[in-house]
Order: structure tokens, then sequence, then C-alpha cells
């Protein structure tokens, strides 16, 4: 992230387990791992991850992977209105991964003309200050 990042308008979750009970994902994926959620009662494997099950509403949920590797189902290409952080043209995704999770997520490192549907995506951890990270994909290029 080439601009300055400005806290006092933070747009990006609290990261520390003081502050958010999901904190596991971030530190997850600071390893360069994706992971989510999944519940030991009925086997739900949520997207995004959860405190409770959003089906059983059991609270006995472990961490799964979920891959760091999917295939675009879906895309469009944003030019105005881009988030903070980000320029335009940026490309969003609707990614499926093995689990079957279907995820959005922003394209880093892609130039929209790149871009097609089943192509492949890898995980890129963005660092978007100091102490916070948020995932991102890029084009996987073989």
């Amino acid at each position: 992230m080439a601009e300055p990042y400005y806290i006092a308008m933070d747009p990006y979750p609290q990261q520390e387990k003081k502050f958010n009970k999901l904190y596991k994902f971030f530190d997850h994926l600071r390893e360069g791992r994706f992971t989510t959620t999944k519940c030991k009662e009925c086997g739900r494997v949520a997207w995004p991850p959860r405190t409770v099950c959003p089906d059983c509403v059991s609270d006995d949920l472990e961490w799964v992977n979920i891959g760091n590797i999917g295939k675009i189902y879906v895309y469009t290409v944003m030019v105005a209105g881009v988030p903070m952080g980000y320029k335009a043209p940026l490309v969003f995704a609707l990614v499926d991964f093995p689990l079957g999770l279907r995820v959005l997520t922003p394209l880093v490192e892609t130039a929209p003309e790149e871009v097609t549907v089943g192509a492949e995506v890898e995980l890129v951890v963005q660092q978007i200050s100091r102490d916070r990270v948020m995932p991102g994909f890029k084009l996987r290029r073989r």
C-alpha cells in the first residue's frame, strides 16, 4: 500500500484478541493461511468466519483452511468510489474455493483486461498498516 494510512478514518477491524473475537483469522492470515470457522456440531463451514454457527447456533467451532487458491466465478471492475488504499480501476471477484465457499475479494496486482471467468487466483496478504492485514487475491501465474 503506497498511500498513507489514516487511522482516524479506519475502515479495517482491530485485529488483536482484546478487540476482536475472530482475531485468529488475522493471525492465520499473517502466517499466509486463508481460514474460516467450521461448526463441530453440524459441520457447517461459514464465510465469513463466525463465533456462532448460523445453522445450529452452536459456539463449538474450529478453524479450518479454506485454501490459498480459488477460481473466479464472476467479476466486476470498479472505476469510481474505490475503497481507501486501492487505485482505480479495481477488480472485485467472487472466488470459488474447494470447501464450497464463494468469497467476494479484491484482485490486487491484476489488470482488468487480464481477468477471465474460471481463472485461478492465489492469496495475497495485504499489509494495510503496521499492525493490520487483509486478504486479497491475484491471478495465479504458472
